[in-house]
């Protein structure tokens, strides 16, 4: 059984707006099974869980999150608990968007999909992990058509086997 996956905006952001973010939570449902159908990483719970909870929120929330359960008071893009929920930043997403010339919906829902990687059991503390974590998460996105006024799952081709490719995209945290 897959997960349900709740996606909440939080804030009066100009964009996102309801509409994105109702799309975006059909897509990301309907990519669950190919993520899982990847080889998952040591610590997996995505398969476990019944709902995954996704919070779209500013910087500010998301440095406060950071601080109270990581002690770290930076802002950062994604955090990920094994219970199931993902706190997003679409502050983040937004500026690193506009910063590397990367579409702000594909940025936002790279973030949404790093999380869900991550409860797969993927982790991106080393350079080999992040290679692993990025390769499978690219190829989701790359299945994904996005725009900021929806998004689309159109999914792998037919010939598309669940291979995972090398990640030529290498981004540092």
């Amino acid at each position: 059984m897959l997960p349900s996956i709740g996606i909440f905006l939080h804030g009066e952001p100009v964009w996102p707006t309801v509409q994105w973010v109702n799309d975006c939570e059909h897509a990301l449902q309907e990519l669950l099974p190919d993520l899982l159908a990847v080889p998952h990483g040591l610590e997996h719970v995505l398969s476990t869980l019944q709902d995954v909870e996704i919070s779209l929120v500013d910087d500010t929330t998301i440095a406060r999150v950071h601080a109270e359960f990581l002690n770290d008071p930076e802002v950062t893009d994604v955090i990920t608990f094994p219970y199931g929920e993902i706190i997003v930043s679409y502050d983040t997403a937004v500026r690193y968007a506009v910063q590397h010339g990367i579409p702000k919906a594909e940025e936002l829902l790279r973030y949404m999909i790093h999380g869900l990687t991550h409860l797969h059991g993927y982790l991106d503390a080393t350079a080999e992990q992040r290679d692993a974590l990025f390769a499978v998460q690219e190829q989701l996105i790359s299945h994904c058509r996005c725009t900021p006024l929806s998004v689309q799952y159109i999914g792998p081709p037919e010939n598309d086997h669940q291979t995972v490719p090398h990640c030529a995209r290498w981004r540092s945290k």
